[in-house]
């Protein structure tokens, strides 16, 4: 019986050291993030194209949008300390949230101007 013990005893410890030696240390990454590269691509391309007939608001909107897309990608392709990643990930929020509120001014402005 103690030598069942002993034997069950050395497997476990081995399998735990077996885990804890494979357990991957970095994320991984995920794909090229085609669509995401598009919607860039596309939302520059439009800001681009119509920046002379957009208003102050518009090009801000599209701006912040722009940002926060592409702080995203950066986010999700570049090997990033932790600390940096944090930053980038709250600096992509607040972009979206500016993104956001400057829609909704400028809905409120095309619905009752």
């Amino acid at each position: 019986m103690a030598r069942i013990q002993k034997k069950i005893k050395k497997n476990i410890k081995a399998q735990t050291k077996t885990q804890e030696v494979s357990k991957p240390k970095e994320k991984k990454k995920g794909g090229k993030d085609y669509l995401l590269i598009a919607v860039i691509s596309f939302t520059l391309m439009v800001t681009i194209a119509a920046w002379e007939s957009l208003a102050a608001l518009n090009r801000a909107l599209y701006v912040m949008l722009i940002t926060s897309l592409s702080l995203t990608y950066v986010r999700r392709q570049f090997n990033l300390s932790e600390k940096m990643e944090n930053w980038v990930d709250r600096a992509s929020i607040a972009a979206m949230g500016f993104a956001l509120a400057l829609f909704a001014v400028v809905m409120y402005y095309q619905i009752f101007s």
